[in-house]
């Protein structure tokens, strides 16, 4: 089997189980002492829960998430800088008495937890439409479009638009979703046609189908949308030819899509662009030294401007709430001298300083090497562990791309020490600096993302910590030793 023909597992699926009283609880800490006066980060962070509770309502079975959909809207018109409605502390109050499911369902954003989209993006995108309809429906496909609709009917009324919004959620084969519209859903959608409103379908993607977008436009067109008034928001403007939902280029031609692209904000003091793999320029001075880096996927990366007195990295950690427990790890790890100090910036972001040095190589393997990284790793397994990890779906992808490999090998996973792994032991991911210090970095974030691993056993940095730094028989039970003690 040829490498381009492998198929293997590499995102995981993320979501969990989450108790609906403990998620409402920390919305509704959130909105205690929430105003017009919070600060600009504050008012995201709660607006992104609140999106995320409304979703999760909406998934649970025989939820109706139409009053939360009240208070993501007031959030939004907030976050858009209008003042708070006068129906904020009815809405609030309400929430405090309102039912929410035992037990749902939820999941990181991606878009918002790893990709630096920033969701005031979708308020400028309404700027590139040719006219805005005096009347709008706005369709959010969830999850994360649950928010970034919000943003996007809020942004309308502000421009004086008589809006409505609500979300779906498409079933089927990531390949070909299907969308089907409630009764309600049915009557917003008919008294648009009637009053020739203009519908926008909001999401992040379109991923690597388009499926989920397709389905929710030629549902509308279904449901008697004129296809001239049906406009797609995402985050980027595909290449139809390339997206794999059967016969998707000729289906997405149909619909005018409008990408919200470029409208990104980044922290004050960001200068030159160093993500997606362009720090290496920085850090190796022969290009055939690189490592191999999978450059769509980095997090945003920024180097503070040239002749600033101190050079920062600004790397994106996640908005709100989503990127709080990666630098909560980042300081821990800095505090026991392990990795350099993080500071919170604006926009998801965290800076560093700069560190002077240079990357390391399997060729620096040492005993005081060996024995860094072996504290490093016992460290994790204490400060950073966890419980009630399924490895389910870990032991599925493991089957699945020994398969793919072509590698008749059995394996069964077990946990012994749940953490939350750096997944990231290469040896450019250490810096040596000019006194000698050895310095983890990017040591907060992976482990805890959407690829795998996920939360898993120390064993897979040790493993890890072992293949990249190319240990042979001797280096890895010296390093499994000094481990244990």
């Amino acid at each position: 089997m040829s490498v381009r023909g492998l198929n293997l597992l590499v995102f995981r699926d993320g979501r969990r189980r989450v108790s609906g009283a403990e998620l409402k609880s920390a919305l509704m800490s959130q909105l205690d002492g929430f105003s017009d006066a919070s600060p600009a980060d504050l008012k995201t962070g709660v607006l992104l829960c609140a999106g995320e509770f409304e979703c999760a309502v909406a998934d649970a079975p025989g939820g109706c998430a139409s009053s939360l959909a009240d208070l993501t809207d007031v959030l939004a018109e907030a976050f858009l800088g209008s003042r708070l409605s006068e129906q904020f502390q009815s809405i609030r109050s309400a929430m405090t008495h309102a039912h929410v499911p035992e037990e749902m369902t939820i999941s990181a954003p991606e878009g918002f937890a790893y990709y630096a989209l920033q969701p005031g993006a979708y308020s400028q995108v309404l700027d590139k439409l040719p006219a805005l309809p005096e009347r709008v429906v706005v369709i959010g496909i969830r999850s994360i479009g649950v928010t970034l609709s919000a943003v996007t009917a809020a942004a309308a009324r502000l421009r004086g638009a008589q809006t409505s919004r609500f979300t779906v959620r498409p079933a089927g084969h990531p390949y070909d979703r299907r969308t089907e519209f409630s009764e309600s859903q049915w009557q917003i959608i008919q008294s648009g046609v009637s009053r020739a409103a203009g519908f926008l379908v909001v999401d992040e993607g379109p991923g690597l189908s388009g499926s989920s977008f397709l389905s929710v436009a030629e549902a509308l067109q279904q449901a008697g949308v004129p296809r001239e008034r049906i406009t797609l928001l995402s985050a980027h403007q595909p290449n139809p030819e390339a997206l794999c939902a059967a016969n998707a280029s000729q289906r997405w031609r149909k619909f005018h899509c409008v990408a919200a692209a470029g409208e990104a904000s980044w922290p004050a003091g960001t200068g030159a662009f160093v993500g997606g793999g362009h720090w290496r320029n920085r850090l190796f001075q022969d290009e055939s030294l690189w490592p191999a880096v999978w450059s769509n996927m980095e997090r945003a990366k920024y180097l503070s401007p040239a002749g600033d007195k101190e050079s920062r990295l600004f790397k994106f950690a996640g908005l709100g709430h989503y990127g709080h427990a990666a630098l909560e790890r980042e300081q821990c790890l800095a505090a026991a001298k392990f990795a350099p100090g993080p500071c919170q910036e604006e926009h998801g972001f965290v800076s560093y300083p700069w560190l002077s040095g240079r990357p390391m190589a399997a060729g620096d393997l040492s005993h005081e090497v060996i024995v860094r990284i072996a504290e490093y790793c016992a460290f994790r397994a204490n400060a950073f562990s966890v419980s009630n990890v399924d490895i389910s779906s870990l032991q599925q992808m493991a089957e699945h791309n020994l398969a793919e490999l072509g590698l008749d090998l059995p394996v069964s996973m077990t946990l012994e020490r749940a953490v939350i792994a750096d997944g990231h032991m290469q040896p450019h991911e250490w810096i040596i600096t000019p006194e000698g210090k050895l310095l983890k970095t990017d040591s907060g974030s992976h482990g805890d993302d959407h690829f795998y691993p996920g939360p898993t056993d120390i064993a897979w940095d040790l493993a890890g910590a072992m293949v990249e730094w190319q240990m042979d028989a001797g280096h890895s039970a010296r390093f499994l030793d000094a481990y244990r003690r």
